[in-house]
């Protein structure tokens, strides 16, 4: 069976490409200085074969850009203009390649991903998390992709308030090592409430690849809306060093598990570039 196939990791190709990365904006603050560097990104992925390329907005949010010191009205109006440009850079370099690809409109959680217990609430976080969809809900997006959400709560409110929009709705979540949501809410029982309601699609980002392929099993087993698979393929260090890579042939093989299991949407998240997505790419076409 055929996959279809997405993109591989922004941030850290970009700190490949020499780019100092840091919080709270992340990737955002690359749009404007070298946009062709996020430019050159997409092309990678679309020639390596990906299907699907997801915008650079991870952190383009309102709330993001108030945590870096704008106040509200400047926060939200930074906000709309570097979402906008990065769904423009996206579709430039799709129409310019001519391929048919989708382009998924990235949102994240509030705050940090890796410190669910700042997550203030659905009360606060709606008017921002509102707003950046709004945003994201442009003609020129194909889906609305919730990533690397890590726990239930804001994955339901997101969810609730992107399910009003005429997209598609993936959520893709992180998990904490055992097969459980970042925070240690249940993933299956997650899953099958937003399938209910209505989600198009729902799998794992930014996890480890075994702990991925256990949990794309189980959700196999409970679901039947199409899953998405996106791992680290970055392995930690104990030392100081970089951390090493998975190979794109040890990630080919890990794939090739996935797709036995009739996962629909597979690609690569921290640490990948599109040599991992061309690995898949001839995978798929083997």
């Amino acid at each position: 069976m055929n996959t279809i196939i997405l993109d591989s990791a922004m941030g850290s190709r970009l700190e490949e490409m020499g780019h100092k990365l840091g919080s709270p904006l992340w990737s955002a603050t690359v749009l404007q200085s070298n946009p062709e560097d996020i430019i050159q990104i997409h092309r990678e992925n679309i020639e390596a074969g990906a299907q699907v390329i997801t915008t650079n907005t991870f952190r383009t949010t309102p709330y993001a850009l108030h945590k870096a010191g704008l106040s509200g009205v400047d926060a939200h109006t930074r906000a709309r203009a570097l979402t906008l440009l990065a769904i423009r850079l996206a579709w430039k370099t799709v129409k310019e390649t001519g391929k048919d690809v989708k382009i998924a409109a990235a949102i994240a959680p509030l705050a940090d991903c890796w410190e669910p217990q700042d997550f203030p609430g659905n009360i606060i976080s709606r008017p921002w998390h509102d707003a950046q969809l709004d945003n994201l809900s442009h003609n020129s997006t194909d889906i609305l992709l919730l990533e690397t959400m890590n726990s239930a709560r804001e994955a339901k409110g997101l969810t609730e308030l992107a399910l009003r929009y005429e997209k598609p709705v993936w959520v893709s979540f992180v998990l904490n090592g055992e097969g459980k949501i970042f925070n240690g809410d249940d993933l299956i029982a997650t899953a099958k409430f937003l399938e209910k309601k209505g989600v198009s699609a729902i799998g794992v980002n930014c996890s480890k690849m075994d702990e991925s392929l256990n949990a794309l099993k189980a959700l196999r087993d409970e679901i039947s809306i199409p899953l998405i698979a996106y791992p680290n393929v970055e392995l930690k260090s104990k030392s100081k060093k970089k951390a090493q890579k998975i190979s794109s042939e040890e990630f080919t093989g890990w794939a090739q598990d996935i797709k036995e299991l009739g996962v629909e949407f597979i690609g690569a998240c921290c640490g990948s570039d599109h040599n991992h997505i061309k690995a898949l790419s001839d995978l798929n076409n083997s």
